[in-house]
């Protein structure tokens, strides 16, 4: 508990930390609710950054920093960063990286996935990408090649022809089914190539889990 008392106190708060309690069901990420003086609600989120998934943790919070305030700018709700005292968008304490943002009060998520939800995740998503049409500042790849079907179809064709464990028989119709479709699932990258199809900037985790709601269902953020 210090320990995460005093890297939250790294940040440019306000109030004293008091104490910081885990919060979500996140697998990536650890993630704590931030307390301060004078204060009965949590003030902020406290984050670790799992820097063995996301390596370039400087080009992941430039992208964040550049989208939120490209969004914020709009007048749309978003995320809002911290920066430490010294002016970064995270901080490091010689082995783990931590980033910290403004706890979005009352707000809560849903796990379960229903039409309901999923149109409203439809809508909200296609807005949030609306919203950064006009983004002319650059953003890196996080991890090459992550949402590359091309790429992605060629490590399931390695793995269905390596067979290692012999489970490859019982997902034949799978399989199949997938490769039915790879010249369509394939067409963006072909198009990309081309010329004739831009890069734009996407989400690319688009679950009802990655929208913070307000008690009436209404979508306070993504």
């Amino acid at each position: 508990m210090k320990e995460l008392i005093d890297i939250a106190s790294k940040f440019e708060i306000s109030g004293k930390v008091l104490k910081v309690n885990h919060l979500g069901e996140g697998l990536i990420n650890d993630t704590y609710k931030v307390f301060v003086e004078g204060s009965e609600k949590p003030k902020y989120v406290l984050q670790r950054i799992n820097n063995a998934v996301f390596q370039d943790v400087d080009m992941l919070m430039d992208n964040i920093c550049k989208v939120t305030n490209h969004i914020r700018n709009k007048g749309k709700n978003t995320l809002q960063f911290i920066y430490t005292k010294d002016g970064k968008s995270y901080y490091f304490d010689g082995e783990k990286y931590w980033r910290l943002m403004v706890f979005v009060s009352d707000s809560i998520t849903y796990q379960t996935v229903t039409p309901e939800y999923s149109y409203i995740a439809g809508k909200s998503f296609g807005e949030f990408e609306s919203l950064l049409s006009d983004l002319n500042e650059p953003l890196g790849e996080i991890i090459p090649n992550f949402h590359n079907i091309e790429f992605r179809l060629h490590q399931l064709r390695e793995a269905v022809a390596e067979d290692k464990v012999g489970r490859a028989k019982e997902v034949r119709y799978y399989i199949d089914k997938i490769e039915k479709r790879a010249e369509r699932m394939t067409l963006g990258e072909r198009l990309f190539r081309e010329g004739k199809l831009p890069k734009r900037i996407c989400h690319c985790d688009t679950k009802v889990n990655n929208m913070l709601f307000d008690k009436d269902a209404n979508v306070l953020c993504i």
